[in-house]
């Protein structure tokens, strides 16, 4: 994981190390990084403008974005271990009584209000906390409302941050150890350091876009829902640091519990803030109820939340924030049609992993044959652990705590099995056929669901069908799929007719878990609910990595219209048919923009990392009907055309179909039909086209939103509200038979027009 610095190759100030050749995926991102160098306007022999790499620099899967991989700062694991835990055999417990976690507004302490206690993650009083009055949190709705600070603090941020990851790191890992009983944070550290080397060059690279006067960086203050079990990486880098380093404000919600450690980093980084100069308006952070933050949240329409948690809770926060940015849960699952022990050692750990603490911990195993004592077989082997500091030392991160046993009841339906002595036990229920819908998570609890296939094979195509469309509902982070060593034939069925964000593939001797992710590395993650349903939770996909400023940056009009005068060069015969068709000129740019984004982005990309990954854009599920988009009467053909582009330039056009509305124009269905050629298209009204959602299963269907200037998104952020992305991998370093099978399947989203 650690390479040593080549300063050979650079790219426009943003890319000045790359690990050695010998480092798997270098020549991928050298040819990107050749080509951003060679610069970048050509045109064909025919006259036509050629995609041009550098109008697209930090949109998923651009080559850009490509090139901003390959890099991996020198992480000492060894010495973050230990230090964490002297950290944690010399913490004072009673410092989280005696300095309560309480309301802060440019550093200051505002402490009116009923003082209660905070609880750890297993209900346990670890401290205390000032609930604001009404009055306190009318100040802070106040503060953010009216802020305007610079828009450059990245010098200073990033040492702050340098500094929170290296002389501060155990810090943060006890107090999350301390508060949430997390097991291994020093993992989530070391991919700190590392991803945060490919956010900063997507940062800057909008940055320079900004100055540039193509896009326009929305500085509203953004909402930040910690969640305790990643929130040194994702909430205190992704989504407060990158924000505030390009001079976007944070106000950090507390939580009903494990509050504390959040809190603290949010104290030490306005410490921090402060010495280096930093303007300490920047961040503020709530101490409330949940009433009292949702009345912030009905003030603050305007600004983006972001939020990883679960379903309910994003669709709660959604009502009241339009802007809502939410990764949420699914029932992670593994595949597996035989159990030998070094499977059903990956089933363990993927199950137990931080006390079923972790995102895409196993919730859901689908295998020919297994009973109750087989599962006490599995999960009689499972740790034991007496607190986050054992782990620590001993370098695990699957133990139960003894502690958190007590007074377990399982849900309805589900039966018990005792574990090993003084641990938590195992609820699980095993299914003939698939487990029902409707799978709930038990955060911290060791629930499983086992699925056995009535024909008794779990290769059975018609079976696996059938697990597809579950897939497709339950929405998973994760699918695992072992014993497919032969050609892949399970999981190729799976990964063509589902959308997952993350597939792993186990080889013989090298099972795959479902908690195994490694954004840095390619292995690009995402937490997505249902497709269907994606508008109730969040605005849109939130993935890792990415520049959180994009979601809610904004084109420039001027931008735009110098886009729109590219349209009639377009080498793509189709795109220009699609171009000709958007009347206003600023939409024209920005289907432009559209056109060529997708054009250079297509295709699968290999990862960087010790196995062996393929990611990128990819199309919905390959079924007879995969979208369904609704043209509505009140839809201005403009927008239309924007929604359609993304399927009808690509071989997403294969699975698409069009529900007109039946009293739209005459000019209206005859624009679509003449644009939507070999697209099944039906006149019908409302009635109609929800039985045709009910009887066709698509994955998706989508209603036409209005193309304004103001409100449409950069063109990768549009693109992915509409079609999946991902990565598939290999458990195994340099896999050429994976590789070969995956790499040119029908999956990935491939430009045809």
């Amino acid at each position: 994981r650690q390479h040593p610095p080549c300063t050979k190759y650079g790219c426009h100030g943003v890319l000045d190390r790359m690990p050695p050749a010998s480092h798997r995926g270098f020549n991928a991102v050298h040819r990107e990084v050749s080509r951003r160098q060679a610069g970048l306007r050509k045109v064909n022999s025919r006259g036509h403008l050629l995609m041009c790499a550098q109008r697209r620099p930090y949109h998923f899967a651009s080559p850009s974005y490509v090139s901003s991989f390959g890099e991996f700062p020198p992480v000492d694991v060894k010495t973050l271990r230990s230090d964490t835990v002297k950290y944690l055999e010399n913490f004072e417990s009673k410092a989280w009584f005696d300095d309560p976690v309480c309301t802060l507004i440019r550093g200051q302490a505002l402490k009116s209000g009923d003082t209660v206690d905070t609880v750890d993650a297993f209900g346990s009083i670890n401290g205390k906390q000032i609930l604001a009055t009404p009055e306190v949190v009318n100040q802070v709705v106040d503060h953010v409302k009216g802020l305007s600070p610079g828009k450059d603090y990245r010098a200073a941020i990033r040492r702050i941050e340098e500094r929170f990851l290296s002389e501060h790191a155990a810090f943060l890992i006890g107090n999350q150890a301390l508060d949430f009983y997390k097991q291994d944070g020093v993992t989530e550290i070391e991919e700190s350091i590392e991803a945060n080397v490919v956010e900063r060059k997507l940062n800057d690279l909008l940055f320079e876009d900004e100055l540039a006067g193509r896009v326009r960086i929305q500085r509203h203050t953004a909402l930040v829902g910690c969640v305790s079990n990643f929130t040194n990486f994702l909430d205190l880098c992704r989504k407060s640091l990158r924000n505030i380093e390009l001079g976007i404000p944070v106000l950090i919600l507390s939580r009903s519990n494990t509050t504390q450690h959040m809190y603290r980093w949010v104290q030490l980084l306005l410490e921090e803030m402060h010495k280096e100069g930093v303007d300490s308006s920047l961040v503020s952070y709530v101490s409330c109820s949940i009433e009292e933050q949702r009345k912030i949240m009905s003030q603050m329409s305007q600004s983006p939340l972001y939020l990883t948690g679960s379903r309910e809770v994003a669709a709660a926060i959604k009502e009241l924030m339009p802007y809502t940015f939410a990764s949420t849960g699914g029932p992670n699952t593994m595949v597996a049609p035989k159990l030998d022990s070094e499977i059903e050692a990956a089933a363990r750990m993927s199950s137990t992993i931080e006390n079923s603490g972790q995102c895409t911990a196993m919730r859901h195993l689908v295998t020919e044959s297994i009973e109750p004592e087989d599962l006490k077989r599995i999960f009689g082997q499972v740790t034991v652990t007496d607190s986050s500091a054992d782990s620590l030392r001993k370098g695990a991160f699957d133990g139960l705590f003894r502690q958190w046993a007590a007074g377990f009841q399982a849900k309805d339906g589900y039966e018990v099995l005792p574990s090993v002595p003084g641990a938590q036990p195992l609820a699980y229920r095993i299914s003939k056929g698939l487990t029902p819908n409707g799978v709930e998570e038990h955060w911290r609890r060791v629930y499983l669901d086992v699925s056995t296939p009535a024909s008794g094979s779990v290769k059975d195509p018609a079976f696996l069908k059938d697990l597809s469309k579950w897939l497709t509902t339950e929405q998973p982070i994760t699918l695992a799929v072992n014993g497919d060593d032969q050609g892949f034939p399970m999981m190729q069925q799976l990964f063509e007719s589902t959308a997952q964000a993350i597939y792993s593939v186990g080889r013989e001797g090298k099972p795959a878990l479902t908690a195994q992710a490694r954004p840095q590395d390619g292995e690009i993650f995402g937490e997505f609910p249902p497709r269907r349903e994606m508008r109730k939770f969040t605005a849109g996909p939130v993935f890792v990595p990415s520049s959180t400023p994009t979601y809610m940056a904004r084109y420039e009009p001027k931008h735009l219209a110098k886009a729109a005068q590219r349209a009639e060069s377009s080498e793509s015969s189709g795109a220009r048919q699609l171009l000709q068709a958007v009347s206003k000129a600023e939409l024209r740019g920005y289907a432009v923009l559209l056109a060529e984004y997708i054009r250079e982005s297509c295709g699968a990309k290999q990862g960087f990392g010790n196995r062996t990954t393929l990611w990128g854009l990819q199309r919905p599920p390959l079924r007879d009907v995969s979208t369904l988009l609704r043209v509505r009467a009140s839809d201005e053909l403009d927008a239309v055309i924007l929604h359609l582009m993304p399927f009808l330039l690509t071989n997403a056009k294969e699975g698409l179909a069009i529900s007109i509305a039946a009293d739209c124009s005459a000019e209206m269905k005859q624009a679509i039909r003449k644009a939507c050629e070999n697209v099944p298209c039906h006149e019908e009204d409302h009635g109609s086209f929800e039985q045709r959602c009910q009887s066709s299963e698509p994955w998706n269907c989508v209603d036409v939103d209005p193309a304004t200037v103001e409100e449409l998104p950069l063109v990768d952020h549009f693109v992915l509200r509409l079609l999946p992305m991902g990565h598939i991998k290999s458990a195994c370093h340099d896999d050429k038979d994976f590789v070969k099978a995956f790499e040119n399947s029908p999956k990935w989203l491939k430009f045809t027009a």
